[in-house]
């Protein structure tokens, strides 16, 4: 089969694409979607099929001089005869892909045109705040910062925004809205990418972002059933086992599921054990007997999942290269195992990133016939989710009409979109604590010191404290320094010596965990100087829990999107930007913006056994 598909990749690069199926026929498809899936499925080769249910990246494409990969930002022969050739029906894009918005669009045009049938799902994880993958976009704060507004009206507005940028870019496929319940504070991987650890709340803004981003034809997946928010360690590198009862997990994780199945149009998995749910045990590639991960696990996605709640829409696997995945199973087993689960879609199989990747995709092909032809079972899910897949793409009528990029940059980042992410942004500030510290009267002249982990985030918080002081006529001279939070190699005259002379300290704080000790010898140190210091929480809001005598604190729920799975960092302006202003009134002793925000978890102490600040706190002027 390998030379032979090889061979007609050869022969076809010289050929154009004329089996796809014209819009004339799709709109006909569309009267009667039911019996027209049954017969496009019915008329399909079984390698038509398999290529339906595959989603793959192309997050590069060969490598350079030095030997590093490629990102994968212009469509070339090889990939489209791939997307063809090999009958795929969907495509992801990541951060990577998509550096501005003609080069998106004509990307994603491309692979349009190269589809073998039906149109392709373009899809990409467009959730805002830590998750964002347009370089050009409309980010918005996040879904914990939407937390803290406790607007549906906002949240809608949220949906709308992304909806209508990734319809004029291309992108018919959304994995979001997140609606796991941050149950742990100590969550690695969900925190600020979770609308709340209350069910209700993540229920009700998951709904209200989904009506927003279904005002365009832009479909939503849930994620991450059965629920990623009580997890202590990242399934992008190992696998996590989530020890709670049955009884809890239908009280709390299964509860936005169940609000959000009769309107989104997919549920991701996630790669997380829960005994509870399912106790069988499969054998890792090392030998070790391990818990069968929710994305594999028939008991979960079949027997609860489908049968019993009663479930048709399209489950979608999270990406299958992810670590509790590739490091403990085959990757060809993986994806017959995750089919005959339940899933209907499978997220980035393998990898394809270069021409000898495509022997890959022939062994996947090869495996997944062999197997079907003695495997009644499996060949059933295979057609039946060809089916589900092509049924959805008509009854959402999705057409691969080509975009325009001069109608795309008129729709895309506009100044009243970033005006719109400015103001739910300030909406969503939340004041914890305050000792008579905030606001900061600005004065004509202000010297500040601003310290955290990183660089890039000192010269963020520089940046939009400079805008503050033109915005407010008032001079504000900013110096920093770079201080490891969680490390313990500073002394407090080193200290004395970086905050002689300052009118405000800002210590901006990412994610601290138990005995922070620099972080503490610098809140020491200011109020024994008394010079008035108030700590940012950057990313989530529990930093204060690991602190002493803080006077002032304010959560932002985000100052860097970071995509876990290659270190690509981007700065999260507007929460910045919201923040910054929040802590300051201007010469007319006006606060510039008023604390607005309401806590949307408990922040408990680090053993988790107290509540210090509860739900629905939050402080203003």
């Amino acid at each position: 089969m390998k030379k032979s598909i090889l061979l007609s990749l050869i022969i076809f690069s010289h050929f154009c694409y004329s089996d796809v199926i014209p819009n004339d026929k799709l709109k006909k498809y569309w009267i009667s979607p039911e019996k027209s899936a049954d017969e496009i499925v019915n008329s399909m080769t079984l390698d038509e099929k398999i290529g339906q249910m595959l989603m793959p990246d192309f997050r590069y494409w060969e490598l350079d001089a030095n030997g590093n990969k490629l990102p994968l930002i212009d469509s070339n022969q090889d990939v489209e005869n791939i997307i063809h050739q090999y009958h795929l029906g969907s495509v992801i894009l990541f951060r990577e892909n998509l550096i501005d918005t003609p080069q998106t669009v004509n990307l994603i045009n491309s692979f349009q045109n190269a589809r073998s049938n039906l149109p392709l799902f373009i899809s990409t994880d467009q959730e805002g705040g830590y998750v964002t993958r347009l370089r050009e976009g409309t980010e918005m704060p996040g879904n914990m910062a939407l937390g803290a507004t406790r607007s549906e009206g906002l949240t809608e507005l949220v949906g709308m925004i992304h909806g209508y940028e990734l319809s004029n870019l291309g992108f018919n496929f959304n994995f979001g809205p997140v609606v796991d319940v941050n149950n742990n504070q100590n969550n690695p991987v969900i925190g600020v990418r979770s609308y709340s650890d209350r069910p209700e709340l993540v229920s009700e803004l998951a709904n209200n972002y989904i009506t927003g981003i279904h005002k365009y034809n832009v479909m939503s997946a849930v994620k991450h059933f059965p629920g990623h928010g009580n997890v202590s360690s990242d399934t992008h590198f190992s696998l996590p086992t989530i020890n709670i009862d049955e009884e809890t997990w239908r009280n709390i994780e299964l509860i936005p599921f169940l609000k959000t199945m009769n309107k989104t149009d997919a549920i991701m998995t996630a790669h997380v054990v829960v005994p509870a749910l399912d106790n069988n045990k499969m054998t890792s590639l090392t030998g070790e007997e391990i818990g069968i991960p929710a994305t594999l696990s028939k008991p979960i996605l079949t027997n609860i999942l489908r049968d019993e709640l009663k479930y048709n829409g399209i489950i979608i696997t999270d990406a299958m290269d992810m670590g509790a995945i590739s490091k403990n199973f085959g990757s060809n087993w993986s994806v017959k195992q995750a089919i005959l689960a339940g899933n209907d879609i499978i997220l980035m199989p393998l990898e394809i990133s270069n021409k000898q990747n495509v022997s890959k995709l022939d062994d996947l092909y090869s495996y997944l016939k062999k197997e079907a032809k003695t495997d009644q079972e499996l060949n059933n899910r295979i057609n039946q989710s060809a089916k589900r897949i092509i049924l959805s793409k008509l009854e959402k009528q999705l057409l691969p009409d080509e975009k325009k990029a001069e109608t795309a940059q008129l729709a895309v980042a506009t100044p009243i979109n970033k005006d719109l992410e400015n103001m739910v942004s300030d909406h969503s500030i939340t004041l914890i604590k305050n000792q008579n510290i905030l606001p900061y009267q600005l004065k004509n002249d202000n010297d500040f010191i601003v310290f955290s982990d990183e660089q890039p985030r000192n010269e963020l918080i520089k940046k939009h404290l400079s805008r503050i002081a033109n915005d407010s006529l008032t001079n504000i001279n900013t110096k920093d320094k770079v201080i490891k939070m969680m490390s313990d190699d500073i002394t407090a005259a080193d200290i004395e010596n970086e905050i002689k002379g300052q009118d405000l300290i800002i210590l901006a704080t990412y994610n601290l965990a138990t005995n922070p000790k620099n972080a503490q010898k610098i809140i020491d140190v200011a109020n024994k100087n008394k010079i008035p210091l108030v700590v940012i929480s950057t990313r989530n809001p529990y930093d204060i829990a690991y602190l002493d005598n803080v006077k002032a604190n304010i959560a932002i729920y985000g100052i860097t999107g970071f995509d876990v799975t290659n270190n690509v960092r981007n700065s999260l302006e507007t929460n910045i930007y919201s923040g910054l202003k929040t802590l300051f009134s201007d010469l007319n002793q006006s606060a510039i913006n008023t604390p607005k925000g309401k806590l949307p978890v408990d922040i408990k102490t680090p053993n988790s056994k107290e509540i210090i600040y509860p739900y629905g706190h939050g402080l203003t002027y």
